[in-house]
């Protein structure tokens, strides 16, 4: 049990160090391109989203079976910390130089994540999902605000080494990471046929218009909120982690479709609350409402469309296709809110914010319709049990007016319950609510 807990926790680890090893290389290149005309932030931020899109999709359809191997695993996490030591050494402020760190992180960084998603859904049940991926995703920003706060004065050479560091501690989750013995049975899965599947439609629409109202709009906050922009994304951050542990929680109780809608729907109050509190004295008031918003959304809507609802769709299918194809959006809005950047001054706020408010809430009429991807026989078992228990306590109550010589063969039967590790009359109880429920 415990080499097992073992093996489990190492993968989790591998996808931490992964994800937010992606997360902290992409800061890093928007750091450096940030002084740079739109031409050049093309050229810079361009070639490394195309580069990590195209291994991506490289390792997430050709080479997926040999990245889960350990000896490819090694390999992947190696030529990251190889290619941040190079850049620390020798990068300079040239053009041409910028480029090609770019181009050597965005391929190091996109070949290997499909992999760590499916490890990830291969180490989870589809019934605790949603706590685990809640949970890796505060373990990934607790990582990313440390390393953050740790180079905030390293420059990128500095950076680049610490990040080469933290690669390299990825070695550990592949050593005591050991494959699954007896792999699960695969149905040849084409991604013609994952973006047919009506499911898998109506939750990357919602994902979409999501993560495009986000990347839009991104700009246009930190311009609207001016000097407070640093805190709100620290209040945003933590907010967002704790809003994760607890949404994660209730997606494996109530379904990720219901806490999914949630979600849109706190999101698209936080942006309604920009807009009708926009000015004046009440400004404060609604930054202080947006940012609570948008920390909890955030939170709910990472766990299920990033670790969640991919892992649910692939059951018995490649796995790393469907992350691959479901991770798109929002790779694809990281680099539009980039380009929107040197626009966002001239885009009105009284416009732009209630327009966010409204495609929000039309984005959560496809979840409406989406069927939902925790099992019903999950939710059924849970509601029995719950109801299991509120039977027992009704059949204690009515177990007090029976005759003695009654209540001494309910002991009887009592003692032999908790003699298998079940609260007493737990038998009937669980009996009356599988013939009532």
């Amino acid at each position: 049990m415990q080499k097992t807990k073992l093996k489990g926790l190492a993968a989790l680890f591998l996808v931490a160090n992964s994800i937010s090893w992606f997360i902290l290389t992409f800061i890093v290149i928007g750091n450096l391109a940030e002084s740079y005309p739109l031409s050049k932030i093309l050229s810079v931020v361009g070639s490394y989203f195309l580069a990590l899109v195209g291994s991506a999709i490289i390792g997430g359809t050709l080479l997926y079976k040999k990245l889960r191997m350990k000896i490819f695993l090694l390999t992947w996490v190696l030529v990251g910390v190889v290619t941040c030591l190079f850049y620390a050494f020798t990068l300079t402020s040239s053009l041409s130089s910028e480029i090609a760190a770019s181009v050597g992180l965005g391929a190091s960084v996109g070949i290997g994540i499909p992999t760590c998603f499916s490890f990830f859904a291969d180490q989870t049940r589809t019934e605790g999902r949603g706590k685990t991926g809640a949970a890796t995703y505060f373990s990934i920003q607790l990582i990313s605000v440390i390393i953050i706060f740790l180079t905030l004065r390293a420059g990128a050479e500095g950076t680049f080494l610490v990040l080469a560091v933290w690669r390299l501690l990825g070695i550990a989750g592949i050593l005591f990471y050991q494959p699954l013995k007896t792999p699960l049975e695969e149905r040849e899965t084409s991604s013609l046929s994952i973006i047919k599947e009506r499911i898998f439609i109506l939750y990357f629409v919602s994902w979409l218009l999501f993560a495009l109202v986000n990347s839009i709009e991104a700009p246009v906050v930190q311009g609207f909120l001016g000097g407070s922009y640093n805190s709100y994304l620290i209040a945003a951050t933590l907010i967002s982690c704790f809003s994760a542990l607890i949404s994660g929680v209730f997606c494996d109780l109530k379904g990720r479709k219901v806490v999914g809608i949630l979600g849109f729907v706190v999101l698209g109050l936080g942006y309604a609350f920009l807009s009708f509190l926009s000015g004046g004295a009440t400004k404060e008031i609604g930054q202080i409402l947006y940012t609570i918003c948008d920390g909890t959304a955030w939170g709910i809507l990472y766990t299920i469309f990033v670790f969640v609802i991919w892992g649910d769709q692939s059951e018995g299918r490649i796995r790393e296709k469907y992350y691959l194809w479901g991770s798109m959006p929002f790779l694809i809005s990281s680099f539009i809110s980039i380009l929107v950047y040197p626009f966002a001054s001239n885009i009105p706020v009284s416009t732009s914010f209630p327009l966010a408010s409204f495609f929000l809430f039309i984005a959560v009429l496809p979840l409406i319709y989406a069927p939902e991807t925790l099992s019903e026989k999950s939710i059924k078992d849970r509601d029995l049990k719950s109801y299991a228990e509120k039977a027992l306590k009704q059949a204690s109550k009515q177990s007090k007016k029976t005759k003695d010589e009654d209540a001494d063969d309910a002991n009887e039967e009592n003692k032999e319950s908790a003699e298998v590790g079940q609260p007493p009359g737990y038998d009937e109880a669980r009996k009356l609510a599988e013939k009532y429920y």
